[in-house]
């Protein structure tokens, strides 16, 4: 069983749209390097909710390759599609990063990513440049608690973190071989920084050596307001099928955009949408 769930939790940490004590099986020494190819298709693209106008699809060739000592490197090639645009390719993305030993008890992993964006890009997240972070799993038989950290860096640096709750259901599909399905309800929390300006007006006395003189008079101001706010809540339930080699994942999701700031253009509503993937683990 606890080899089933390696293989799972492999997955799911590297799905891209998409993370103690070291037990016998998952020493660093005894790690293997791992090669993956995956094709994932999503029906809604969005960054914590939001979406251009168009509500563009996207399909994501990746690669990853994971040394013996859990260094990996993972690059995805970004093609969307929509109402205006068929079928064309808007950027990719390259990932470092390091995989903790899994333990029953824990996994995660650590990461710095690149966006290569083409300029004429319409998807929302395009502005980001660089981003790093930690993904960190605690797991019990009952609920495991995931926890992450990051930092997105485009014109400006904002602070990124997410919390969820997920459960791993496995069912051995052949006694002794890596050949089973789960179900892996998760829901999860996404908090960032928030950058924007609000004007707003008052009332004003002119004054005269600290007097006041005369009617007071309206006048308009402007500040910057940078905050920290729960950007989305989201729902999701991936179905994995691994077998032998082989993997093929369907995960509906609804996502749900909060505090969104229509005066800078952003764009989202509650919306379900569906990521499928089929790959291949050597």
């Amino acid at each position: 069983m606890k080899k089933y769930k390696q293989l799972f939790l492999f997955f799911v940490l590297c799905s891209p749209l998409i993370l103690s004590a070291q037990s016998d099986s998952t020493k660093a020494d005894t790690r293997k390097p791992v090669f993956t190819a995956n094709i994932a298709h999503q029906s809604l693209v969005h960054f914590l909710g939001r979406t251009d106008s168009l509500s563009s699809s996207a399909t994501l060739p990746i690669i990853s390759y994971q040394l013996k000592n859990g260094l990996y490197a993972q690059g995805a090639a970004i093609f969307i599609a929509n109402s205006a645009l068929p079928f064309q390719y808007t950027g990719g993305s390259v990932e470092l990063g390091y995989r903790f030993p899994e333990s029953e008890k824990f996994s995660g992993n650590v990461f710095v990513s690149r966006f290569l964006y083409k300029e004429e890009s319409v998807l929302v997240q395009s502005a980001l440049k660089y981003q790093t972070g930690i993904n960190t799993s605690l797991q019990n038989k009952i609920v495991n608690i995931n926890l992450g950290a990051d930092l997105k860096f485009s014109n400006n640096t904002d602070i990124g973190a997410t919390a969820g709750l997920d459960h791993l259901f496995i069912i051995p599909l052949k006694e002794g071989e890596p050949k089973a399905f789960a179900i892996n309800p998760t829901v999860t929390a996404y908090g960032g920084t928030q950058r924007f300006s609000e004007t707003y007006q008052k009332k004003q006395n002119s004054t005269v050596g600290g007097l006041p003189v005369g009617p007071p008079q309206t006048v308009t101001e402007t500040r910057n307001v940078n905050t920290f706010s729960i950007l989305a809540y989201e729902y999701t339930m991936p179905l994995v099928l691994v077998w032998g080699k082989f993997n093929a994942v369907l995960s509906p999701s609804y996502v749900m955009p909060q505090n969104l700031i229509t005066s800078n253009g952003e764009y989202g509503r509650n919306r379900f949408y569906v990521t499928a993937s089929v790959g291949i683990r050597l």
